[in-house]
C-alpha cells in the first residue's frame, strides 16, 4: 500500500491509501462494505507506518477525526512525535 500524505496542521494529517495492487484494492472494498472493525488493526498499521514515513521517523498516531475522514480510504488523525 502506498500513501498520500498532507500534514494539515502540527500534530494533524491526512491519510490517503492508494492500493498497489489487487489484495490492497480488495482489502479497501471489503473494509468499506463490511464492518471496518474486523480491520481496524491492519489500517492502523499502514496509517502508522504513513506516519513514520511520510511526516516523521518519531510520530505517534494518537486519534482518528471521523467527522473529518472518509474511512478506511482517506482518514485525518492526530499524532505527536516522541
Amino acid at each position: 500500500m502506498k500513501y498520500l500524505v498532507k500534514e494539515i496542521s502540527e500534530g494533524n494529517c491526512d491519510i490517503t491509501l492508494l492500493p498497489e495492487n489487487l489484495n490492497d484494492r480488495n482489502l479497501l472494498i471489503e473494509a468499506a462494505k463490511n464492518l471496518p472493525e474486523n480491520h481496524q488493526e491492519t489500517f492502523q498499521f499502514h496509517y502508522e507506518h504513513a506516519l513514520k514515513n511520510e511526516v516523521h521517523d518519531q510520530a505517534s498516531f494518537i486519534s482518528l477525526n471521523e467527522a473529518e475522514s472518509n474511512y478506511p480510504k482517506r482518514v485525518n488523525v492526530n499524532y505527536q512525535i516522541i
